[in-house]
């Protein structure tokens, strides 16, 4: 059969993705692996050289590049043009079947589980983050992977098949049009949208081989010991398997002792049987280093003159975008730029630190002030009328939901 394999990088991660392209190469001789580039470049001469071959965002037929690039921000673009791109490869490829791989994934044995599957009559596979639960105070949580998702899409596979077909449309609908990275509503990019895969289409098969997707998440339940054949993981659902594939998710290849920045449930000190592993994979991607293909821009993060794309913006252009059809949004004369600026959307041309829960304070004078300023709106609003206004506020937080006062006041209302 005609397999192939794939992932998705922007020019900063190719470091990861040479890696792992030589690492499944190595695995899978004589099969092919794609490196989709998620940037505003044409050129695929800085990325070839490789084994792999790179393709660029704009061959694999979205309806307009900007426009997603617009809607998302890089971590959202990345991941939502997963579906796009596998159903370009099998079509342009006449694959049989197809994995998509996350870049910062090392292969340390054939995907024979994955692909028997397929051969056997399963429309796409999926790897569950968990196999055993898991309630012990620490993060990743069995509550974390109810707002993040079920199965782990750093992995997927499909065969070349009506069902499977049927699976990537419907998929990359639901990523193209409502790919956000929003818990509030429900949204984690690609990936949660497949909770819902087994229930709706037939033969999805959930691979439980605790050899395929071993990574922070599931360390738990999975050790590793290293044998003269290789790595073999000890689970109690699998028994002993070989290690078919690690993801090193959340990894800091310039820091040696770091497990994942993820997870507070282990660090490397307190798993000995995890040193060689990390060791040698952070080895690999800092010797697969390549200085002038990874400085290469983005180029969706700014406006044409320079300024920076909040996130913000993307997300009431994606409310408005019908007021700004048929114009590239990322031109500073646009309608758009023109409407973001008067609407205070963007500012400046750097783009400040990303912050998280981490770097909130609950004891800082701000946030002291702001709950004695709730304390006093429930003494005068009372209880029923408080719990209504709190619903408001997590309605009105979500950025998208703030385009209902955030528009131009000449559009008819309602649109």
């Amino acid at each position: 059969m005609n397999h192939a394999a794939c992932t998705i990088v922007s020019p900063n991660y190719l470091a990861y993705a040479r890696t792992l392209a030589a690492s499944y190469l190595a695995q899978h001789p004589g099969q092919r692996f794609f490196v989709l580039i998620v940037a505003d470049l044409s050129d695929p001469v800085p990325f070839q050289g490789d084994a792999f071959t790179p393709v660029m965002l704009g061959e694999i037929g979205l309806r307009d590049v900007r426009v997603e690039a617009m809607k998302y921000d890089i971590l959202e673009l990345n991941t939502n043009v997963k579906p796009t791109f596998m159903k370009y490869l099998i079509e342009r490829h006449e694959l049989d079947a197809l994995a998509y791989i996350d870049p910062d994934i090392f292969c340390y044995a054939p995907l024979d589980p994955v692909f028997d599957a397929l051969g056997s009559g399963a429309s796409a596979v999926l790897t569950p983050h968990i196999t055993t639960p898991i309630f012990d105070g620490r993060d990743p949580s069995e509550q974390d992977l109810l707002f993040n998702g079920t199965y782990n899409l750093g992995f997927i596979a499909v065969r070349r098949c009506e069902e499977g077909w049927r699976l990537l449309t419907w998929w990359e609908e639901r990523c193209l049009g409502l790919g956000y990275s929003e818990g509030r509503t429900g949204l984690f990019v690609d990936q949660k949208w497949m909770n819902l895969a087994p229930g709706l289409f037939d033969g999805v098969c959930i691979l439980r081989d605790a050899g395929c997707n071993m990574a922070y998440w599931n360390l738990h339940e999975r050790t590793l010991a290293e044998t003269p054949e290789g790595y073999t993981v000890i689970s109690p659902i699998s028994g002993r398997v070989p290690l078919r594939f690690f993801h090193f998710s959340g990894i800091v290849v310039g820091a040696p002792e770091m497990l994942s920045k993820n997870t507070d449930r282990f660090t490397l000190d307190q798993r000995p049987d995890l040193h060689k592993l990390f060791a040698g994979y952070k080895a690999a991607v800092l010797a697969n280093k390549n200085k002038a293909a990874e400085a290469l821009p983005y180029g969706f993060d700014s406006l044409s003159d320079g300024t920076t794309v909040t996130r913000l913006a993307r997300r009431i252009y994606s409310k408005h975008q019908e007021h700004f059809a048929g114009e590239d949004p990322f031109d500073a004369k646009s309608k758009f730029a023109e409407f973001a600026k008067a609407q205070k959307l963007v500012q400046g041309t750097i783009a400040p630190a990303k912050s998280t829960w981490k770097d909130f304070n609950p004891r800082d004078r701000r946030v002291e002030f702001v709950h004695k300023l709730l304390k006093i709106v429930l003494h005068v609003l009372g209880p029923h009328k408080y719990e209504l206004l709190m619903r408001y506020l997590s309605y009105i937080t979500v950025l998208r939901n703030q385009a209902v006062f955030l528009r131009d006041p000449q559009w008819p209302e309602g649109k």
